[in-house]
């Protein structure tokens, strides 16, 4: 019976490391197709510090040997790793789905689809949203005094870092609403804790964004707390749908309803 265990427990190891192998496959595919069309994908990174450069007269610069090039590959990296995501989790929820309940596996098939969404939503928001006002007063804040001449490899490291943080933080919703759902926390105790969300909030959008400017970081407290009161409704909704899916179990059992 140990061999027979030992035996499943390799079987399901390979098939695992098989479906990372695939994934890695895509990943470098998707990486080096970035790497090659990295004129392109600066031009398009670029467009949200235009207008303000050309009214400052200044341009992105590097002055560094190798961080052009370091910027190019950490944007392709970046973007290959982005583009992979939803291929690894569904052949995540290929491994998974056969070791789970058909209750299980509904969760499951429901938080894959909607964690990539949700992400890509955040890192929409990021770029379209927040990184054009963001990018644009701190190039023109002090302009007056001096010319702005960015790096290229500070205006990457800005870019992703918004548009990295909102994709995870548009996450917060799914993740509170499972937290209800398996119990481990109540709406109550979510509503409870609004102060401390709001505080959070600023202080995340002080990390998120390195120059501590309170535009940008308005811009990343505002949609953190509209997300957690969606994630307090959506744990709601979980505790309700809780409560019905017991109360079914219990009229069902053979002494759960009564005599």
């Amino acid at each position: 019976m140990n061999r027979d265990r030992a035996m499943s427990v390799l079987e399901h190891m390979g098939e695992f490391k098989r479906r990372m192998i695939r994934v890695s496959i895509m990943f470098l595919v998707f990486t080096i197709v970035a790497a090659v069309f990295y004129q392109e994908i600066f031009a398009f990174l670029q467009k949200p510090a235009e207008k303000a450069l050309a009214d400052a007269e200044g341009q992105i610069i590097f002055t560094q040997v190798a961080e052009a090039w370091g910027a190019a590959m950490k944007v392709a990296v970046i973007i290959g790793f982005t583009a992979t995501m939803p291929y690894f989790l569904f052949e995540l929820t290929m491994f998974l789905r056969s070791g789970l309940k058909p209750q299980e596996r509904r969760y499951l098939y429901f938080f894959f689809p909607f964690a990539v969404l949700s992400f890509a939503t955040g890192v929409w928001f990021g770029f379209a949203l927040l990184v054009p006002p963001a990018i644009n007063f701190l190039l023109t804040f002090g302009s007056e005094l001096a010319t702005p001449f960015p790096t290229i490899g500070s205006y990457v490291s800005l870019l992703i870092a918004l548009a990295f943080w909102m994709g995870l933080i548009f996450e917060l919703p799914i993740v509170m609403f499972f937290l209800a759902k398996l119990g481990v926390l109540k709406s109550s105790w979510f509503i409870h804790q609004w102060r401390w969300l709001v505080l959070f909030a600023f202080v995340l959008g002080a990390i998120v964004t390195p120059t501590f400017d309170p535009v940008t970081q308005s811009l990343v407290a505002g949609p953190v707390i509209a997300l957690y009161a969606t994630g307090v409704v959506l744990a709601k909704v979980a505790e309700r749908g809780k409560g019905d899916t017991e109360s079914d179990a219990i009229a069902e059992s053979p002494s759960g309803g009564g005599e």
